[in-house]
């Protein structure tokens, strides 16, 4: 018997205190850079016009947005799941406690300015 390997997706998820403000798939960016890449190489040997630059994940503009608006009190996690993008994107907005829990516990922080219930001081 074997098992299927599923393949993982990677995410990076930004939410603060009002909820989650942008979900990024990391695979997608990739591949879309990669196959630019490769179409601008071939349009350099073409001595055609380059095709554009797709975008990439704004990480520095998200991590100044973060430490600018320190009162909103910003997670950025970066994560791999089994699940899709809408997929992630559902469990959000359905039940959002229980998806930031398992991504603090499985991801990988990229910048955290949570404030624990227990610090909070409340005048």
């Amino acid at each position: 018997m074997r098992l299927s390997k599923k393949k993982l997706n990677n995410f990076i998820a930004v939410w603060d205190i009002t909820g989650l403000e942008s979900l990024h798939d990391v695979d997608a960016a990739r591949f879309e850079m990669e196959n630019w890449e490769k179409l601008r190489i071939v349009s350099i040997l073409k001595e055609e016009t380059h095709p554009a630059k797709p975008r990439s994940i704004p990480l520095q503009m998200i991590l100044l947005r973060a430490r600018y608006n320190s009162q909103r009190h910003y997670e950025i996690y970066e994560f791999a799941t089994a699940l899709s993008y809408n997929e992630v994107k559902e469990i959000f907005e359905k039940s959002p406690q229980v998806m930031v829990d398992a991504i603090r516990e499985c991801g990988y922080e990229i910048y955290s300015d949570r404030v624990l219930k227990k610090t909070q001081v409340i005048t």
